[in-house]
């Protein structure tokens, strides 16, 4: 199925220009994944960016590759960690930060690593480097397992309430792009900061690293995306 969706994908060529800006997304992806933090704790911003050769109209068209996301920062002193509002795709303010998506990452990392960034073509399964039309995780609550097109993901030997809540939410509509956060309040705990730490349980020990999970940059929801890896 992995194979038929390459075989109906487009070509997405990476302007050279961009070249030096997507190095610098790339390491603040990995210092992130490295520490077990969301992306967005290391955004980076438009400002940086332009001095790295970006304008406008490159941060709009990697973001409608799917390749990029953006938000404007409302970190305000005494935030635990940093804050984020959407702006909507293709609008952008002084405070603008970007942050590559899983499939973004996957796609500057195999192309540095091949030192022909600039030049080569990446097939992508949509858009949005995504494989929404033609296959979709599964959430078996019976067996607490997690899979994606046939291959396990996750399997939990032990109740994870809130995980298992957070998959149970997007199995019973339909593995939509974004959820609202759907863990109960409880009034002893930070809700924010609860949705996060959830989020970051959900995408350790994967059996099959094919599902990346993360918040939505406003603390109140959850998003999902294939990782680019066929097993």
């Amino acid at each position: 199925m992995l194979r038929a969706a390459r075989e109906q994908s487009s070509f997405i060529a990476i302007p050279e220009k961009l070249h030096e800006g997507l190095q610098a997304l790339q390491e603040a992806f990995r210092y992130a994944h490295d520490v077990g933090s969301e992306p967005w704790e290391f955004a980076v911003s438009m400002l940086r960016l332009e001095q790295l050769g970006f304008n406008p109209s490159d941060i709009r068209w990697l973001t409608l590759k799917g390749l990029a996301e953006h938000a404007r920062e409302v970190t305000v002193q005494g935030d635990d960690g940093r804050q984020f509002r959407p702006t909507g795709n293709l609008t952008f303010c002084e405070r603008t930060c970007v942050v590559l998506t899983d499939f973004g990452a996957s796609l500057v990392g195999s192309q540095s690593d091949k030192q022909s960034l600039p030049s080569c073509a990446i097939t992508t399964p949509d858009a949005n480097g995504r494989l929404a039309e033609i296959s979709k995780p599964e959430w078996n609550p019976q067996s607490r397992r997690l899979s994606f097109s046939g291959a396990e993901v996750k399997r939990f030997k032990w109740p994870a309430a809130n995980q298992e809540a957070v998959l149970c939410a997007f199995q019973e509509e339909d593995w939509p792009e974004r959820i609202d956060d759907p863990l109960h309040p409880q009034p002893d705990q930070d809700t924010k900061r609860r949705l996060a730490d959830t989020i970051k349980c959900l995408n350790r020990k994967q059996v099959n690293e094919l599902i990346h999970f993360r918040g939505d940059g406003t603390g109140e929801g959850v998003t999902w995306e294939w990782t680019g890896v066929t097993t």
